[in-house]
């Protein structure tokens, strides 16, 4: 009888079989908005999780955690006094966040203001019922992504055509908010990470980017 394979670790960082970890070409990159997580409890232990990857790769990026008992929910990373808080979440009322709508948002800035976006991290079906029932999230003013080419993260099932992780979510903001230049380092690790993770899923017969990924445009 053929010796069963030993199954291999896992990285606790980037998710990924120890043997194709990218840890090591992780990047660090600024942007002028802020990004604050707010991350379904139950998402914390999944290693397809990808906002986890945002505290590590976007500098000041902060989470909190939302669905435990205890410690109870801390929304103190929205209330920073120099921001304005939007909730990123395609909600109906959304104000989609194309040039003109995005020109909009800064104009409405208070001196010395900046803005800020609330990534929600979660299912779709998760997402949409934190976006309105999250303490002080309820209550903040909704914006979009426009439409762009369909997620790369093939590891999970997007139940909605416009879902895209939280990663890819981020990335495409910050392509908005401070261009493409910005966020091609971070589009560049995560198809990496995707590409190897799809490998072991079976979904990709090489751990290596395909080829047609890199036509995808940024906004």
């Amino acid at each position: 009888m053929p010796q069963r394979k030993k199954r291999t670790g896992r990285c606790p960082k980037c998710g990924l079989h120890l043997e194709l970890c990218v840890c090591d070409q992780f990047v660090r990159v600024r942007s002028s908005a802020s990004l604050v997580v707010v991350r379904n409890i139950r998402e914390r232990f999944k290693p397809t999780n990808t906002a986890r990857w945002l505290v590590d790769m976007v500098e000041g990026t902060m989470m909190t955690e939302y669905g435990q008992r205890e410690p109870p929910f801390d929304p103190t990373p929205l209330q920073q006094p120099d921001v304005r808080p939007l909730v990123l979440f395609p909600r109906e009322d959304a104000t989609v966040l194309d040039p003109a709508g995005l020109a909009s948002l800064r104009a409405a800035l208070e001196p010395g203001q900046r803005l800020g976006f609330v990534l929600l991290d979660g299912t779709w079906h998760q997402c949409s019922r934190m976006s309105r029932r999250v303490p002080v999230v309820r209550d903040l003013p909704c914006v979009a992504l426009p439409p762009g080419p369909p997620s790369r993260w093939g590891v999970r099932t997007q139940h909605d055509e416009r879902g895209v992780c939280s990663f890819e979510a981020a990335l495409r903001l910050i392509a908005l908010v401070d261009g493409a230049e910005r966020a091609r380092p971070l589009r560049t690790i995560f198809y990496e990470i995707a590409a190897r993770m799809m490998f072991m899923k079976g979904r990709l017969r090489e751990p290596v980017v395909p080829p047609q990924w890199h036509d995808d445009p940024l906004p």
